[in-house]
């Protein structure tokens, strides 16, 4: 047994007379990181999300962009450096829609954490570097290394080109996965000796009629450098919530002054400005004493409480925190009149929970600002659940890999079906998932899922020999209205010949991502989906010097995608022709369309289809 083990069991009886102090709504974030290559296997990430759910924790805040890698697949990561993401991840995974299946089949919020911000290169993690080495911030000799031994390279602040880069990936991630909330950190120099690159230098000389001072530490040039970053916080928060006005925006600077002296970081402005929803200030103290004392020191600089959720440090330095001070650090910021905090991290917390889950955990929490019922536990149907239907000849496949141990196979010597029916609780938007067993050598290489809601059925693939697509996988997002007993996945072995087809559960949850109205989610008056056309917010908004614009069509028709500017002068055709029911993509690139390049300013891309017309508003800065 640890010592920190032994501390706990000592200290049960005592915390257990200790008053409960469980509020109706309270932010329970936890960050989860892990070092180099030992990335988390899809078994152990559905153990965190089982016991952070058990606990009562209601947040979970997923590392996706770290040691000059996305954890994604980005298209945007993938313009920049002909990568998708870290080559580390096996072919087929996906860390961030991993970690949504498991974390939102328990209930639990997501954050994507894009926890390296400026941060783009460290050891051999130097692909970004080599693709565009001007973007990379530069010391006053010329060198791109910061951080003494850690050797790592950051991206320059100030550069338009990288502020765009780390927007759009963020917007990206928005755009395609059903999360809840982003958090874009270190937002902030390495250090001092740092801003020389010729970007930086340029639009401090634009600035000030000067070049940056030879003095890395003269206060004019620090604070210039601070309000730079403060720009680009307040650009990134309204450029986030272009893409979805619901998504949470957070960070988690260093604590101030300390950050500013050091870091050219002022997060002040962020949060009393609202270019934050929520600040997770880093009040990582050993002991209760040393907590409290800093913590009061931060709450003095916000002009408000709400949105203030302090980070508390379950390790520093390499050591681990008695539990004993950890509940006590929660218990004195409920006290002190803030109604959450954020945990670093999980591996130095995880043998703790089920003391947290019993004290200071011990009744579930709404997190602040969402409906109590924003996630919701997932409707999950296993293989031999009385709701899904066999046809044909499935036998079990004995296996410890499947979602409760067996599945089930069918070969392709005759026609073979699993229906699964759900009792859909409420109308409105799920993503459905199904549950995957590998086998490399003689599974389908495209199992067929026929998948149905309102729109109609349609036929998503899934190669059941990658190791990458095991457990559980997206296929859809399905629109279904409320009601009992309804067929929403049918698996099967059409067209599979020579190959088994490998059956198992499939699970629904509740979607708040396309959502017209997510806030209504919960209370009875979640939208319709609309009778003819879907036209979905750019991204990313604002661009330079192209987007990509959304639609989709509920059935077939003739379609006319046009862009104007703000005078109603059309500007750009993009789509005029028929086109079939279900989504589609087009880019616009400012640099195209009628007469000259489109200059910077606000556009309008206006859909018309079958009788209906749908208009969203985009903004071009050059």
């Amino acid at each position: 047994m640890t010592s920190k083990r032994l501390r706990r069991f000592c200290l049960v009886s005592l915390m257990l007379i200790l008053p409960l102090s469980a509020q109706m709504e309270e932010l329970r974030g936890v960050w989860i990181a892990w070092a180099g290559s030992n990335i988390p296997s899809k078994s152990q990430i559905a153990t965190m999300m089982d016991n952070l759910a058990a606990a009562n924790v209601n947040t979970v805040y997923v590392d996706v962009w770290r040691y000059g890698y996305t954890y994604f697949p980005s298209e945007v990561f993938f313009e920049a450096t002909g990568v998708y993401n870290d080559p580390a991840l096996p072919e087929g995974r996906d860390l961030l829609m991993e970690f949504v299946a498991e974390a939102h089949r328990v209930g639990l919020h997501v954050e994507a954490w894009f926890e390296n911000g400026f941060v783009a290169g460290q050891g051999n993690s130097d692909i970004l570097y080599q693709a565009k080495p001007h973007w990379f911030a530069q010391r006053r000799d010329g060198t791109v290394l910061f951080n003494g031994n850690d050797r790592k390279k950051w991206l320059a602040h100030a550069n338009e080109e990288v502020r765009q880069f780390l927007i759009d990936m963020v917007q990206e991630a928005i755009v395609k996965y059903d999360i809840d909330g982003v958090e874009l950190d270190r937002i902030r120099y390495p250090e001092l000796d740092c801003g020389y690159d010729s970007a930086t230098v340029a639009l401090y000389i634009r600035d000030t009629g000067m070049p940056p001072p030879n003095n890395v530490f003269d206060p004019s040039w620090t604070r210039w450098r601070a309000d730079n970053l403060s720009e680009f916080i307040a650009a990134s928060y309204d450029s986030f919530k272009a893409v979805n006005p619901d998504i949470i925006v957070s960070n988690a600077p260093i604590v101030y002054p300390y950050g500013y002296q050091n870091f050219a970081q002022d997060w002040r402005p962020w949060i009393n400005d609202r270019g934050l929803d929520v600040v997770s200030v880093q009040v990582y103290r050993p002991t209760l004493s040393t907590y409290v004392n800093e913590l009061n020191l931060q709450r003095s600089h916000v002009t408000s409480l709400e949105g203030f959720f302090p980070g508390i440090a379950a390790e520093t330095n390499g050591t681990e925190v008695p539990a004993l001070d950890l509940i006590a650090m929660i218990d004195t910021t409920r006290a002190l009149g803030m109604n959450g905090h954020v945990v670093w991290f999980y591996d130095a917390m995880d043998d703790d929970l089920g003391l947290l889950g019993s004290t200071v955990y011990s009744q579930p929490a709404t997190v602040p600002g969402r409906p109590a019922d924003w996630r919701r536990p997932a409707l999950i149907r296993d293989e031999d659940d009385p709701a899904v239907a066999r046809s044909g000849n499935w036998q079990v496949y004995t296996t410890s890999a499947g979602y409760q141990n067996d599945g089930l196979f069918a070969d392709d010597s005759g026609p073979a079906t699993l229906e699964y029916r759900f009792d859909v609780p409420e109308e409105g938007w799920y993503e459905a998932y199904a549950f995957q067993i590998i086998l490399p050598l003689t599974a389908a290489l495209a199992a067929p899922y026929a998948v149905t809601d309102v729109q109609g059925t349609r036929t998503v693939t899934v190669n059941q020999t990658k190791e990458g697509l095991a457990r559980w996988v997206k296929l859809d997002d399905v629109y279904l209205e409320a009601g009992t007993d309804q067929t929403v996945v049918r698996l099967s072995n059409d067209g599979v010949s020579g190959r088994l087809v490998l059956g198992d559960a499939v699970m629904l949850v509740n979607s708040n991502r396309l959502s017209g109205n997510p806030t209504a989610i919960g209370d009875g008056e979640r939208p319709r989906l609309p009778e003819e056309l879907i036209l979905r917010p750019n991204y990313p908004n604002p661009f330079n010097p192209s987007t990509r614009i959304e639609f989709a069509l509920v059935t077939a028709g003739w379609v006319d995608l046009t862009i104007y500017d703000v005078t109603g002068r059309e500007v750009a055709e993009l789509v005029a022709g028929r086109r079939t029911a279900g989504s589609h993509s087009v880019t616009w690139d400012g640099r195209s369309g009628r007469g000259d390049a489109a200059p910077t300013g606000v556009y309008f891309a206006t859909l018309r289809a079958n009788g209906a017309t749908r208009t969203i508003k985009m903004l071009l800065v050059r």
